[in-house]
Parts: C-alpha cells; structure tokens; sequence
C-alpha cells in the first residue's frame, strides 16, 4: 500500500497555491491589466478611428457640398460678370452710336448750311446781276428827261430839307466848323454846266457857305445821281431805288428758284 505524506503534500500544495498566488499577483494580474488597458486602448483607438472616420466623411462631405456651391458661386459670377460686359458693350456701342449720330447729325447741319449759303449767295449774286442788268437797261433806254428828273428831284430834296429839317441842317453846319465842303457828286451820266451851277447854289445855301463840287459819272446808277456832303448822303438814282427794291427781289429770286435740298 502507497505511504503517502500528507504533510509534505499539504506543504507541496500551500507552496504551489503560494506560487501561484505569487505569480497571479505578480506576473499575470499586472500582464491582465495591461492587457486590458491595451485592449481599452485599442478600442479607444478604433472608436477614434471610427470617429475620425466619420468626421473626415463630414467633412468631405462638407467640402464637396462647398465645392459644388463654390462651382455654382463661380457661375454666377462669371454669368453676371458675362451680364455686366455685355451691359457695357452695349451702353458703349449706344454712346459711340449716339456720338456718330451727333456727328452725322452736326455733318448734315454743316452741309444744310454750306448748301443754304451757296444757296444765299447765288441768290444774292443773282439780285446783284438783276440790279446791275435793270440799271443797265434803264441806262440804255432811259431818255435824258428822266434823268433830268432825277437831278431836279434832288435839288428839290436837298432845298426841302432846309425848309423842313433844321435840327439836322444846322447840326451838319456846326460839324463843317470853318473847313469849305466838298460836295461829292456821282452821277450816271455827264452834267450840263447849268445843272451843275443849280447844285452848287443848292449846296451852298445848305451849307450857309461856298460848296466845292466833285462830279463823277459812273453808269451804273441808270440814271440820276448820288450826294455825299459831309455826313449827309442822297441817292436820286435809279441803282439806289433797285437797291431799295433788294430784298423784294431777293425774295421773289427765292420763291421762283427751286427749293434746296
């Protein structure tokens, strides 16, 4: 029969639990521990991972939903920057049209007016030719009576002013001072000696002294004559009477020319 010792194996058994009691509080409940710290660690590492993962999805997420509005933003501007440049073509295009229109339109005024003036100066070319022509005619076929009128009607005139514009007769005498006149007659056809003696005793006494006389004939007039004595001027001819007649001839001129474009 087996001899056993139960004291030794009592012994062998509290020096094993002592051992392993030694060894759980020494080695394995610190290696558990950190076992489990690393395992919390870990979890905590792949709950942060999974964190961030979710996170970085949000934000890319985030960055793509900026993106497209940042997409959308930048068609928007560049559509309104399109807009704006096209509104800007377009008033410049209006303002270079309205400053061609105003060119065009101070050209055709420019135009209107160098015609309207070739217009009035033909017209006044013409009135000039017309007076010129009529005179000549009345030159040519004016009898010598009329003007012997002509120069009587002065003569007259001049003797009526006396009589009736004395003011004016003795402001001319107070400007003649103590020079002797001269009377400057221009005639359109050559004076007898005695229609010559008559102005020069009409002069005379409108003066109130000696009057020199100064004839010249000139054609021209038609017929009759023209004075100048001081600052007194008559003209008796059948030129000033056309002259006088300018403007109704300028006018009927007008309406028997075409009109002018």
């Amino acid at each position: 029969m087996l001899d056993l010792d139960w004291a030794t194996i009592a012994f062998q058994i509290v020096n094993f639990l002592g051992f392993s009691a030694a060894m759980y509080y020494l080695l394995f409940r610190p290696v558990m521990s950190r076992v489990g710290a690393r395992r919390l660690e870990r979890t905590e590492l792949m709950e942060q991972a999974r964190t961030d993962r979710r996170e970085a999805e949000s934000l890319r997420e985030k960055l793509e939903e900026r993106l497209s509005e940042a997409e959308v933003e930048a068609d928007e501007i560049v559509a309104e920057a399109q807009k704006r440049a096209e509104a800007e073509r377009r008033r410049m295009l209006e303002e270079v049209e309205e400053e061609i229109e105003g060119m065009l339109a101070d050209a055709r005024e420019d135009v209107r007016k160098m015609r309207q003036q070739a217009v009035d100066e033909f017209h006044e070319e013409l009135v000039d030719a017309v007076i010129g022509v009529s005179a000549q005619m009345v030159e040519k076929a004016a009898p010598p009576e009329v003007h012997e009128k002509l120069v009587q009607r002065l003569a007259d005139r001049i003797w009526e002013m006396g009589q009736e514009e004395m003011d004016r007769v003795r402001t001319f005498r107070r400007s003649l001072g103590d020079r002797t006149p001269t009377a400057q007659v221009t005639t359109a056809r050559p004076l007898s000696q005695e229609q010559q003696n008559e102005l020069a005793r009409t002069f005379a006494a409108l003066a109130d002294r000696h009057v020199d006389l100064q004839v010249n004939v000139d054609p021209d007039l038609g017929a009759g004559l023209r004075l100048r004595i001081g600052d007194i001027l008559v003209d008796n001819s059948i030129a000033g009477q056309l002259e006088g007649l300018r403007e109704q001839v300028s006018e009927a001129a007008k309406e028997r020319l075409p009109p002018h474009e």
